[in-house]
């Protein structure tokens, strides 16, 4: 959690997960502490234990009914207490084990969702960063509170899964991010069960309850809470959740007796998978709800009748297809990083760039970054992006690095069977990812002109269709473009289209090379000369005056990019923390890459120069620019000394 900013103002956190995390950092929990901050004694643990004695008999042999399934499905079953302290495991022994004596609540291990279960009493379910530990960013957890006769949390169970490490490469029906209504009908259970005990509830007629809703919820456990529909085998729908009758578009009370069929297209492969008795994995269909069609993954799981192969019925699970694009969009890293108090630099260009693109970032304009390699270009993208649509996916694509016969099926996306090796499912193009985003295309001077047509029509009608497919997909992005090639110059000479010029520079923005932005060169080479040593662990070196002053004067044509490059170099060959002139590396040295003084823009325009003493001036001006107005190094550039400089400052009048 940023120190610096509050949890509370985050529009897509929880108010209860953010007030949570506020706790937990008042208590002086932090995201990288270890969870194992508080073990309770044996005698507090043999105590616990007989406090607890009711609960963990009950929930014991209704836990263990789940031991099969949940193992086998990468979960992890666990018993609270209103504490925190656990009480009993799915994989796990009673027993002195030592982790068995952790306490997990917001005064030891922050946020979890049994913590918030128990604090609000009723169910709650974190996935992945919501929870407060860094240890669990890869975990999805439902838990839902064990409530007594008076609504008092008597414990709370939990259900954990491990998503792993890119979970939408794996089995896609491992990601449970909504067995939420499993743990709680769960734990309603054990609840009831207690209840019974204390003479509220009929044990036998409890029981029979329990068996029927067991059998369905082992099922109902492989599917993420989206849209859940039970159906016939001839499609008659037995049973949906809320959502699933949203999707449809039929009230909850009325959509028995339906047949999917009338909510599919007439080409939907879905039944005849039904009638194959297949299991479906996130299989692309258009749900018909009135005059609109939109685009979900259908998951499908047969259910048997007992004792033999026959088809009972059918469990579908419908999964916006957005959500999934977010979800890969973030485990893969399109995510924006900077923003424009992360672009160093304080010359007058650089800050001219940075007001213009504030200013533009408040608009949905496509816009165009204009800059030779390496000026940071996507730094701007990013910016521009996270001040516009901070909470929509970022893509990025380099257009020059893309091989030519993948590109369109990168940006445009593939139906299933379009060509060899294209995957059974089809698969999203970077456009279609970009929807409710950002769509960043670096070098686009390079993006092949039979694409710029297809590109063309995406931008006027906000519509795109795959190779292979019959339908248009609406998407709603942001369009950022860069180049360093001279597109106007490009659509003369036929290589670039012209009316795709025009749409795409609605608004430009021209991001100065490194040799013209002064004094920013040293600036730069301290910032990255800082991070690299926090990278790696060392001492921040320091420049010698000598190798600022070559620093400085140096041209960088390969800009900011190569100025990095050349600080990690001579951090990596610096002696006691000090760069000096030969630790930097041999190019800098080279007599053609020296700094001019004046610009080739101000030689061109020599003949408004009315004598030598005027472009004497303007030279001294660059030099103070370039040095941040030390007359040290101002006069080194120069090739003058410091007295003749003082001179000549007061000769032509000039304040630094």
């Amino acid at each position: 959690m940023n120190n610096e900013e509050d949890p509370l103002l985050n529009p897509y956190l929880r108010k209860e997960v953010a007030e949570s995390w506020i706790r937990s950092k008042n208590n002086g929990v932090f995201p990288w502490t270890s969870y194992s901050k508080y073990h309770l004694t044996e005698e507090e643990w043999r105590l616990l234990k007989e406090q607890n004695e009711r609960l963990i008999h009950i929930a014991q042999p209704l836990i263990s009914n789940y031991l099969g399934l949940a193992s086998t499905n990468g979960h992890s079953l666990e018993l609270f207490d209103p504490s925190g302290a656990f009480l009993l495991g799915i994989h796990i022994n009673i027993s002195s084990t030592p982790v068995l004596s952790i306490v997990f609540n917001e005064s030891t291990t922050g946020t979890t969702a049994h913590g918030l279960a128990t604090y609000h009493k009723k169910p709650f379910q974190l996935i992945g960063p919501e929870n407060y530990l860094d240890v669990w960013q890869n975990m999805i957890c439902s838990a839902a509170p064990i409530l007594d006769e008076m609504g008092e949390v008597l414990g709370t169970l939990a259900l954990v899964q491990d998503m792993g490490e890119k979970p939408w490469e794996k089995n896609r029906s491992n990601l449970h991010v909504h067995s939420l209504g499993w743990v709680s009908s769960l734990a309603e259970a054990i609840g009831n069960q207690i209840k019974i005990q204390n003479g509220y509830d009929v044990l036998n007629e409890v029981n029979n309850d329990l068996r029927k809703a067991t059998e369905t919820l082992k099922i109902i456990l492989e599917f993420i809470d989206e849209g859940v529909i039970t159906i016939e085998p001839n499609g008659r729908i037995l049973s949906s959740n809320h959502e699933g009758s949203r999707i449809l578009n039929v009230h909850h009370g009325k959509i028995r007796g339906r047949n999917i069929g009338e909510f599919l297209l007439p080409k939907s492969a879905l039944m005849g998978y039904v009638a194959a008795n297949k299991t479906v994995d996130y299989m692309e269909e258009y749900v018909v709800n009135g005059r609109e069609e939109k685009q979900y993954l259908v998951s499908l799981r047969p259910v048997y009748k007992q004792g033999n192969d026959e088809l009972d019925f059918a469990i579908l699970r419908f999964n916006h297809s957005d959500k999934i694009n977010a979800l890969v969009n973030t485990r893969s890293g399109a995510v924006a990083k900077f923003r424009f108090e992360d672009i160093v630099g304080q010359s007058e260009s650089m800050l001219k760039a940075k007001a213009l693109a504030r200013r533009f970032a408040r608009t949905r304009e496509n816009l165009l970054l204009l800059g030779e390699s390496g000026t940071g270009k996507e730094l701007f993208a990013q910016a521009l992006h996270n001040s516009h649509r901070p909470g929509g996916p970022f893509i990025a694509v380099n257009c020059a690095a893309m091989p030519r016969n993948l590109i369109e099926s990168e940006l445009f996306g593939y139906e299933s069977g379009s060509f060899t090796g294209a995957e059974k499912n089809g698969r999203p193009g970077k456009i279609e990812l970009a929807n409710g985003g950002t769509l960043f295309l670096d070098e686009i001077g390079d993006m092949p002109i039979e694409l710029q047509a297809v590109l063309l029509r995406v931008l006027q009608d906000k519509m795109v269709m795959r190779l292979g497919g019959r339908n248009y997909r609406q998407v709603d992005f942001r369009l950022i473009t860069a180049t360093n090639q001279d597109l106007k110059l490009l659509a003369q000479e036929k290589k670039f289209r012209e009316d795709l010029y025009f749409r795409l520079s609605v608004l430009n923005i021209e991001i100065p090379p490194l040799r013209s932005r002064g004094f920013d060169i040293a600036i730069l080479a301290e910032h990255f000369i800082e991070n690299y040593a926090k990278r790696v662990g060392l001492p921040a070196a320091v420049i010698s005056p000598e190798a600022k002053r070559r620093i400085l004067e140096y041209n960088w044509p390969g800009n900011v990019r190569q100025l990095e490059n050349a600080m990690i170099y001579a951090v990596n060959l610096a002696e006691d923390g000090r760069i000096m002139l030969s630790h930097l590396p041999k190019e800098l040295f080279e007599k053609r890459t020296a700094l001019p003084m004046v610009s080739e823009r101000e030689c061109d325009n020599l003949e408004e120069l009315f004598s030598m003493k005027d472009l004497e001036k303007v030279t001294i001006k660059k030099a103070l620019e370039r040095s941040g107005n030390s007359v040290a190094i101002a006069s080194d550039l120069l090739g003058i000394s410091k007295t003749t400089l003082y001179r000549k400052l007061k000769e032509h009048n000039i304040h630094y």
